[in-house]
């Protein structure tokens, strides 16, 4: 019996080592072990008491991850080596959408994505309400909508089902992000509902109950396209995975629409506070003036204006009747400009030295004390067709113009102020050289001026050779006739806005009234897209919004001479 014993003695204490070792917690798993009892001090070995079988159980570890989050959010994650659990229910931590009236209980952190409706860029239709939406969504709409369909990538499906429901599947289709753009121009009856970051130069971004994506500052707590992520636990975390968690957490994205990396700028066309103008500055104030559009500009991050005439303090008397092509304005009403929040301003314009370039030169001296940024004209030929460089809100914006038909009087020259001459050499390898340091590039022209929505392909030429050197935005400053759009890949081509501050009352020809004001929107360094602004002039003197029915009905004039 000894023997047995003794020989028995080697193993047990390997056995015992080893069950003492399977305290020890693995990944993945948790046991309870059963104690081993030794031997007493009499020096008998006991009995091996019977033992309770090992518990094993699946620990919380791991990330999951739900399939309703957007591409950006899991781009965000991509290069973490947090690993990935394959099932909610034993996941240490899981990342998914944050369902409406759910509890905040173990949520570690929370991001706000926000959507938006998108049409084509050549729509009439401003927006639609909530309701509205909603019943698109369920295949419950009527009238005109009734035919609606929406199209979105399979994430922000995942996301809005668990919001409002399942779709009807008749109205809302499942499409790769690729191909939305293509399919809203391609179909007269599709929207595409897309997350901020999609937003495009080529899409329409309609309002919902009167709120954009595009507003700044946007009330997103009334904002029917917003859905809340949250990185939740599922149960205490020791204190090596909360250590682990904060430096995951601290890669997680708080929004996909951060204002402060927003710039909105806003393009105004042609101003001349001469003649009729003028004289209803005299008689009915400043403020009478601006005081229809002043909180579109005031909105605004920059300020646009090209003003086409040069301040003279011995400019003549304004005559209401004057048919006069020959311009200035009284130096005290740069506060117009001031009350506007100009704070860009455009000197391609060819009447800057109607009374004599001393007044442009004095008038640029005006604009540089003020801080303004000017572009397209100076007081040497190497300042006026310099571009112009701003930085606002993290965003690189350039701005270049130039005058390519003068009068040659009002061409900057060696010996005095004016307009800048276009160079095509030098115009279009400046806005090539801008784009590649990265900067949003505004391409300005003082062209020929016709009253009619669109130029014939010799005139477009010089526009398309910008937008095809890299400039984003391509704008003709010449119009007093508000002119048409065309897309060179994802730039912006608007062949002229039209008057701002100018007195043609539906002269020369009828339509000079009407006004466009380009609100661009910058965001990451990016043009992502352009709102229209629409006004009237009225009283020779005093733009103001549209009404529905003078909007529609100009929208489809332009649109419709533009495609």
């Amino acid at each position: 019996m000894k023997h047995r014993i003794s020989a028995l003695l080697p193993a047990l204490i390997i056995f015992m080592f080893l069950t003492s070792a399977c305290g020890i917690a693995l990944p993945g798993l948790t046991r309870q072990a059963t104690p081993i009892t030794s031997g007493t001090d009499t020096g008998q070995i006991e009995p091996l008491t019977k033992q309770t079988p090992t518990t094993i159980t699946p620990s919380l570890q791991g990330l999951w991850i739900s399939t309703s989050l957007p591409g950006l959010f899991l781009s965000a994650i991509s290069k973490t080596d947090y690993p990935q659990a394959v099932d909610e229910s034993t996941a240490a931590l899981v990342l998914k959408q944050i369902a409406s009236g759910e509890s905040s209980q173990n949520l570690i952190h929370e991001s706000d994505w926000i959507f938006a409706l998108a049409a084509p860029f050549f729509t009439v239709r401003d927006g639609v309400t909530s309701e509205q939406l909603l019943q698109i969504w369920r295949g419950e709409a009527s009238d005109e909508l009734s035919t609606r369909q929406l199209e979105m990538e399979d994430s922000t499906f995942a996301a809005f089902t668990i919001m409002w429901g399942d779709p009807s599947p008749a109205t809302v289709k499942i499409k790769p992000a690729g191909e939305l753009l293509a399919d809203t121009w391609a179909a007269e009856n599709v929207w595409a509902l897309i997350p901020f970051e999609s937003i495009a130069p080529k899409y329409k971004i309609l309002k919902i109950d009167g709120l954009s994506p595009l507003d700044k500052p946007l009330d997103i707590d009334k904002y029917l396209l917003r859905v809340k992520y949250g990185l939740f636990s599922n149960g205490n975390l020791d204190e090596a995975t909360n250590t682990g968690v904060k430096a995951f957490t601290a890669q997680l994205p708080v929004t996909n629409r951060d204002e402060s990396r927003m710039t909105v700028l806003i393009m105004s066309g042609t101003t001349a506070m001469t003649r009729a103008t003028a004289f209803k500055i005299e008689t009915k104030g400043m403020d009478y003036v601006t005081s229809g559009v002043r909180d579109w500009f005031l909105a605004a991050d920059l300020r646009h204006v090209s003003n086409e005439i040069s301040f003279d303090p011995d400019c003549p008397k304004p005559d209401p009747n004057s048919t006069s092509m020959r311009f200035c304005a009284d130096p005290s009403y740069i506060q117009i400009l001031k009350d506007l929040g100009i704070n860009v301003v455009e000197l391609t314009g060819n009447h800057e030295n109607d009374y004599g370039p001393e007044h442009f030169a004095q008038t640029i001296a005006t604009y540089n004390e003020l801080g303004w940024t000017i572009f397209g004209g100076g007081l040497t030929p190497e300042d006026a067709r310099k571009p112009a460089l701003i930085e606002n809100n993290g965003n690189k914006i350039a701005f270049i113009g130039c005058n390519p038909v003068g009068p040659s009087g009002d061409w900057v020259t060696d010996t005095h102020a004016g307009a800048a001459k276009c160079d095509p050499d030098y115009y279009y390898a400046q806005i090539s050289a801008l784009k590649q340091q990265g900067y949003v590039v505004i391409a300005t022209f003082q062209h020929q001026e016709i009253y009619q929505y669109m130029y014939g392909d010799y005139l477009k030429a010089d526009f398309r050779q910008a937008a095809a050197s890299g400039a984003d935005i391509v704008s003709g400053a010449q119009a007093h006739f508000p002119m048409g759009f065309e897309f060179n890949n994802n730039a912006l081509i608007h062949y002229g806005m039209g008057n701002f501050l100018f007195d043609q009352m539906d002269y020369p020809v009828v339509g000079t009234r009407r006004e466009f004001i380009d609100r661009h929107i910058i965001y990451g360094g990016s043009y992502i897209n352009t709102e229209l602004l629409t006004a009237l002039l009225t009283d020779y003197s005093r733009p103001r919004p549209m009404t529905e029915e003078e909007r529609t009905q100009f929208l489809t004039d332009l649109f419709t001479a533009s495609q």
